[in-house]
């Protein structure tokens, strides 16, 4: 893995945002989805999830939530097959929402290379595209648990416009990455059930 490591005892922030998320009841993971606006119905169900990093760890994310959302939605989520035929060199490196990405992600929604996610959008040929960035992880006090901050938004063509963003918190390196799974299958859960496209839900 090629993230920078912190150590959270020089970072006592991050200490205590762990510590909240125990504390929450919700221990392995934090996903906080949000529709830019309320009103907001699908006009098309084709849809591909993809890294906004090269970083192993967010390309792994991004596969694992695109094959959650296939089993838990109606949307048409494309295959990692087909993005690696339509984006050139995928994953690539795209300017995401936030400012600085260290032990915590300072976010910016109206920030991101809004022009390059065009760009990959069309050569997908999808209605909506969700670009997760996980640029950093942060090692436990030496452990060999890392919680992985991440942040994504949810776009929508022919405009490229954000109809949803998502701030969220996973765990990895526990064993058989359970906290991961875990907070793989709400990310997908909250972005089906948000946009009005769970299995089984109505139209």
């Amino acid at each position: 893995m090629s993230y920078r490591t912190i150590e959270l005892r020089a970072f006592r922030v991050a200490l205590s945002a762990a510590a909240l998320l125990i504390i929450s009841g919700c221990s392995h993971y934090e996903v906080d989805f949000d529709l830019t606006d309320g009103s907001f119905r699908p006009k098309g169900k084709s849809i591909a999830v993809i890294s906004g990093t090269k970083e192993q760890t967010n390309v792994v994310l991004a596969k694992l939530v695109s094959d959650s959302l296939r089993r838990k939605s109606r949307y048409q989520v494309a295959s990692i097959a087909e993005i690696n035929q339509a984006v050139a060199s995928y994953p690539q490196t795209i300017k995401g929402p936030y400012k600085s990405a260290y032990f915590v992600i300072d976010t910016d929604w109206d920030l991101g290379d809004r022009n390059k996610i065009a760009s990959i959008q069309r050569s997908l040929g999808v209605d909506y595209l969700y670009v997760i960035w996980a640029p950093v992880a942060v090692q436990h006090n030496g452990g060999e648990v890392l919680s992985v901050p991440a942040v994504a938004q949810l776009f929508e063509r022919p405009n490229t416009s954000v109809v949803a963003q998502t701030s969220m918190a996973v765990f990895v390196g526990d064993e058989n990455n359970v906290y991961l799974k875990e907070g793989v299958e709400e990310i997908a859960r909250q972005l089906a059930e948000n946009t009005h496209m769970a299995s089984g839900a109505r139209k």
